[in-house]
């Protein structure tokens, strides 16, 4: 499984001029189960191998940027690690179990327990997307880093 690194950043532009797409995204995947074993090739990754995916945006419009969202889905064949979401600024992390419809901080499932429907916290294999909003702006030149880690549950394709 080659290591598939997506992401979505959406923001808002102090001012109409800055409506340009920003070009300082920088996205990677590192397999860090791997890299600590020492195996020659990294970028394979294997079932019970953990990456870490992590975005880098760089504010590179001539004023500040408010709104910015980054959204990331979990690749298929992976299991997303609770409590692996993590940024450098302040922001709201929030997850998906549906690929992005709705989003939640702890995102539940009804399960029926003794003939009542309940709500139980989802487990981290229904977990679909990553989303991360920075409270506040973000000043011109600055920059804001999330990532997540996420298991290798099966090899696609095979």
């Amino acid at each position: 499984m080659l290591l598939p690194a997506v992401a979505l950043l959406a923001w808002t532009p102090r001012v109409a001029a800055q409506a340009r797409t920003p070009t300082s995204l920088v996205v990677t995947a590192q397999n860090v189960t791997a890299e600590t074993a020492g195996r020659a090739n990294q970028s394979v990754a294997q079932p019970g191998d953990e990456i870490r995916y992590r975005l880098v945006f760089t504010n590179v419009t001539a004023g500040p940027v408010k709104n910015i969202q980054f959204v990331d889905p979990i690749p298929s064949g992976m299991v997303y690690v609770l409590g692996s979401a993590t940024s450098d600024q302040r922001v709201r992390v929030e997850y998906s179990i549906d690929s992005g419809r709705t989003y939640a901080a702890r995102p539940t499932i009804s399960v029926v327990e003794s003939g009542n429907a309940v709500q139980k916290p989802a487990p981290p294999a229904r977990y679909t997307n990553v989303r991360w909003t920075v409270v506040g702006s973000l000043a011109r030149g600055a920059q804001v880093t999330v990532e997540f880690h996420a298991r290798v549950s099966e090899v696609p394709g095979q």
